[in-house]
């Protein structure tokens, strides 16, 4: 069951914008000599199984927060777990000492 705060977090995150999942940005400065004499550097999205693609210098900061949200929604979600555990150990030990809860609020 996912609280509503977390819920609201999550649907404004989805609202952003793209999220992408297993994907990472690799930069490199390439080898050798340039025209102007100073490699620029070179970015390359990287998504899991599959191949790598270059991008525009302008591209990256849009990636990149897609990247953000998702791990965003990743903690998110760890955190839910936690607090789902810590839940049921406590319905637990509640039962244990023969205490009722009330049902689900």
């Amino acid at each position: 069951m996912i609280s509503p705060q977390n819920q609201a977090e999550v649907l404004a995150i989805q609202a952003e914008g793209k999220i992408l999942v297993d994907t990472r940005i690799g930069s490199s400065k390439p080898g050798g000599t340039t025209v102007r004499g100073q490699p620029f550097t070179q970015y390359r999205l990287r998504v899991k199984g599959k191949k790598a693609r270059y991008l525009k210098a302008a591209e990256v900061v849009k990636f990149r927060a897609a990247i953000v949200r998702e791990k965003q929604l990743r903690q998110l979600e760890c955190e839910q777990q936690r607090l789902q555990g810590q839940l049921q150990h406590l319905a637990a030990q509640a039962k244990e000492l023969g205490l009722e809860l009330p049902e689900k609020v």
